[in-house]
């Protein structure tokens, strides 16, 4: 079986949460299609609306190999595992960094 992932979308608040330590209460829900068919396109939404607002989105597909058979509950495990991991790496690589640049660096 594979799994991939072909569209990713995250809508967050403009501003950063001040807490070090982010924890979020993730609503999650995984829909398929085409679940008769060995190529079954996935979409999985994690929501989180406590103190930090966020929608994200992961649009892919699983590739069912000969003789597999498709589990709707241990494929939505993976993916919900999986999703969760590039939700906080995206939160990661869109955080608010500030950067004080010298203007010799800059001429440089």
């Amino acid at each position: 079986m594979e799994i991939t992932v072909e569209k990713i979308a995250m809508i967050r608040e403009s501003c950063n949460p001040k807490n070090q330590n982010l924890n979020l209460d993730i609503d999650w829900s995984v829909e398929y299609t085409n679940t008769d068919q060995n190529d079954i396109n996935y979409d999985i939404i994690l929501k989180s609306a406590d103190f930090f607002n966020l929608n994200f989105k992961i649009e892919g597909l699983i590739i069912l190999g000969d003789f597999e058979k498709f589990s709707r509950q241990d494929c939505s495990q993976i993916i919900f595992h999986h999703a969760c991991n590039m939700l906080m790496n995206m939160i990661s690589l869109t955080k608010q960094s500030s950067y004080d640049l010298l203007k010799e660096e800059i001429i440089q």
